[in-house]
């Protein structure tokens, strides 16, 4: 694929264009997965239907069991046979970074105009970003530390918080104006988390700069690459620390102590809930049909086919939503409308 010789794979190079934001059409077949943009644009029945069925199973379509856009159509054996050559574990193997067992961090600056449909292409397994096993192990967050970690810091601010306004406003009212910027702050890191993975986690660096890729690949590509590696789905708590700091001196600096001690542990709890909840759309098992498996599918459709879209502030929505009809004893909101509005938000 690049001409600079980083990965291995001549057919990548030969067929991909010099397009920085050429991504992936990823489809399986009986478990395996295959890249298969290269042939888009000369398949017999045309691009879009690919796009149809991308990040998903196709053994039943190519089978000729079940339509696509209205019609069925029984593959060749010699189809089968030539999506072989698209299979996405074969290029991993020829891949020299992948292979590595060395910090491949510094290895994908010389990228190039092959970054974006590289990390647009899920490894399964693990990567090594440092040689550093000091840094390294600061990469690497198991899912409860998250909450173990900051907790503790939301109890702490939540008893100041409700201390400071009892003693001031009395119960009642000390516990509304608590509740309220709790909540506010809650709100907050939800539209925080919206803005950073729409135009920070998603912005496109320039294909030749190779320090903006490592910055990228940094910040969020390394999940998009190995979006099953259960220790790289939270953000870890040390780097963390100093950007947490940093918002919580603004607030500081905003409210009045007991205002702030509401905000700051509503927006910290925000965060953890996100972390959390994130963990599970990898890794949980959401019953059918539910709004969890819902956001499952689209979480993980973020991963294999819709790359572009910020589908996680839909999460926030469908379970308010839900919620909101629990609340009621019945679903005032039909859960059609709360999907629909779901996914015009996840893609705007």
């Amino acid at each position: 694929m690049p001409t600079n010789g980083v990965l291995g794979n001549s057919k990548m190079g030969a067929e991909s264009s010099n397009n920085n934001t050429d991504k992936p059409l990823l489809i399986y077949l009986d478990g395996a997965l295959y890249d298969i943009s290269p042939f888009a644009s000369k398949h017999p029945g045309g691009r879009k239907v690919l796009e149809k069925v991308s990040g998903t199973e196709v053994n039943k379509f190519m089978r000729g069991e079940e339509r696509i856009m209205g019609v069925k159509h029984a593959h060749t054996d010699a189809a089968f046979e030539m999506l072989l050559k698209y299979d996405v574990s074969k290029e991993h193997e020829l891949d020299p970074i992948i292979s590595s067992k060395r910090g491949i961090l510094g290895q994908v600056g010389s990228l190039g105009n092959d970054y974006w449909r590289w990390i647009h292409q899920p490894y399964e397994g693990t990567l090594r970003l440092f040689d550093s096993s000091l840094l390294e192990m600061c990469t690497r967050t198991a899912w409860w530390i998250i909450p173990l970690f900051w907790l503790p810091i939301v109890a702490i601010f939540t008893i100041i918080s409700l201390y400071d306004l009892y003693e001031s406003m009395g119960l009642f009212t000390g516990a509304i104006i608590w509740a309220t910027f709790f909540i506010a702050g809650v709100l907050a890191w939800t539209l925080t988390e919206y803005l950073q993975h729409r135009f920070v986690f998603h912005w496109v660096p320039s294909s030749k700069s190779p320090a903006k890729l490592i910055i990228h690949f940094l910040i969020h590509g390394i999940h998009h690459k190995t979006p099953m590696d259960g220790d790289r789905l939270v953000f870890p708590p040390i780097p963390a620390i100093p950007i947490a700091g940093f918002f919580l001196l603004i607030y500081s600096n905003i409210f009045p102590w007991p205002i702030f001690c509401a905000f700051g542990s509503g927006k910290l709890f925000g965060y953890v809930m996100y972390d959390c909840i994130h963990y599970y759309l990898h890794h949980g098992s959401p019953r059918p049909t539910t709004h969890l498996h819902f956001q499952k599918v689209y979480h993980n459709n973020h991963h294999f086919k819709d790359y572009d879209v910020c589908n996680l502030w839909n999460l926030y929505y469908a379970m308010g939503s839900y919620f909101l009809n629990r609340w009621n004893g019945s679903s005032i909101i039909p859960s059609s409308v709360i999907l629909y509005n779901s996914i015009i938000l996840c893609n705007e």
